[in-house]
């Protein structure tokens, strides 16, 4: 997926600028490769995907109450226990 590069010019607002330098300073990368691969990662065909894929809508639809359902799922569903 690597071409040809392409200049383009951002407008960032203060505290986006300091946590790229922070993070700048402690990867000893540039700038532009940090906000790359933050593109890269987030553009990615997986990333993509995953936001298409209708069944990622329903995680974390549900609220427990801590009761155990999910470790011991088959006394629940089954009346059996493992």
């Amino acid at each position: 997926m690597h071409g040809t590069k392409h200049r383009t010019q951002i407008s960032l607002d203060d505290w986006q600028y300091q946590a790229l330098l922070e993070i700048s300073k402690k990867t000893k990368k540039s700038l532009s490769a940090i906000i790359r691969e933050s593109l890269s990662e987030k553009l990615s065909t997986k990333a993509v995907n995953k936001e298409k894929d209708p069944l990622s809508r329903l995680i974390g639809i549900g609220s427990g109450d801590g009761s155990p359902v999910a470790r011991k799922h088959d006394k629940y569903l089954y009346g059996k226990t493992k």
